[in-house]
């Protein structure tokens, strides 16, 4: 974690700050604080105080990091603030998540038109990629970690679902994750020798094992071949829909489902196909409808620009390859077809 302002202590592999504002006379307490935290944070972000507070401000922040991997655990206990990272701050290209266990207090998370309360006990992870807000109010304690975004990325929908989740902590590997985290603490203090990445990984897995969970991704579920059926059936549906989209990806098309990617790809596999083939075949299916009903006289390149293909080159290729005729001859022989009907019924 960057920071310029508390000397830095290294206990084992791990890298240890420490912020507080008892350090500083009552005066300086919140705009000393609101300095340590925006400065030394590893990203851009704004602290502003909330109304109800005054100079009596306090707060304390102490954080373990493994720099080698970007994780991070942080136990924080402050007065209520406003945390705010906006548009102009994402330009500092932090894009890891943060995980928040709010262990007392409440509060809320806004991202867009999405707002999420925070009560005491649950857990909330939140993506710092995007524009986010959120509030505590009154004397807050939480425990805060540190998530690269390589590690759980694919299991999360990523920036096109713009809600904060949040996580069940009351079974499952929810559970786990919560009194994983209360034992974070001692379990370090008694491995100092250990490597981070033992203490962390723990951590990820049981949030990967929740995004699995909520998403409906668990072994189990994965091998029904109703649910895989019922996937299939709707990613036909909207690739059909949306074929026509020269911005339509896979990862799109596993949100609107409401799964991860991995899922979406392994359905399609359990039908011996890929989303690359569907897409492909339902913009020639589009292409070739289109063709009939402009005319003998259709622009192929208008055709193939409108169905979502970026030229003739790579249209004409998929054409053939779909239906064994190039385009133009497609054209040539259905116009021929419906001549020679239309003389049959003279």
């Amino acid at each position: 974690m960057q920071n310029n302002f508390v000397p830095g202590n290294h206990q084992g592999a791990f890298f240890e700050w420490t912020a507080k504002t008892d350090n500083f006379s009552v005066k300086e307490r919140w705009w000393r604080w609101k300095e340590l935290m925006e400065v030394g944070l590893p990203y851009r972000c704004e602290l502003q105080l909330k109304s109800h507070h005054n100079e009596e401000y306090s707060g304390e922040f102490a954080v373990s990091a493994n720099l080698e991997t970007g994780e991070a655990f942080a136990r924080a206990c402050f007065s209520g603030n406003t945390f705010k990272r906006a548009s102009n701050h994402l330009s500092d290209g932090y894009s890891n998540f943060t995980l928040i266990y709010l262990l007392a207090g409440r509060g809320a998370i806004q991202r867009g038109k999405y707002f999420t309360p925070m009560n005491a006990g649950g857990l909330y992870l939140v993506d710092l990629a995007q524009t986010i807000t959120h509030d505590l109010v009154h004397e807050s304690r939480s425990l805060l970690c540190r998530i690269p975004r390589g590690k759980i990325e694919k299991y999360f929908l990523g920036p096109e679902d713009s809600r904060p989740l949040e996580i069940d902590g009351s079974r499952g590997p929810g559970l786990l994750l919560r009194n994983y985290l209360l034992l974070f603490p001692q379990a370090k203090q008694q491995c100092a020798f250990v490597a981070p990445e033992i203490l962390f990984n723990p951590i990820s897995d049981l949030i990967i094992a929740c995004l699995q969970e909520r998403r409906g991704n668990l072994p189990s579920e994965s091998e029904s071949p109703s649910r895989l059926n019922a996937i299939f059936r709707g990613a036909c549906q909207l690739i059909h829909k949306h074929c026509r989209d020269t911005d339509l990806s896979a990862r799109q098309l596993a949100v609107s489902l409401g799964i991860c990617p991995s899922y979406l790809h392994r359905a399609l596999r359990y039908h011996q196909t890929s989303y690359v083939s569907l897409l492909r075949r339902a913009r020639i299916e589009a292409a070739s409808a289109q063709l009939l009903s402009t005319g003998r006289d259709a622009s192929i390149l208008q055709v193939a620009f409108n169905c979502g293909f970026n030229g003739t080159s790579q249209f004409s290729r998929a054409f053939r390859e779909e239906l064994g005729i190039s385009a133009s001859e497609f054209v040539k022989r259905s116009f021929a077809e419906k001549e020679e009907l239309l003389k049959l019924e003279e």
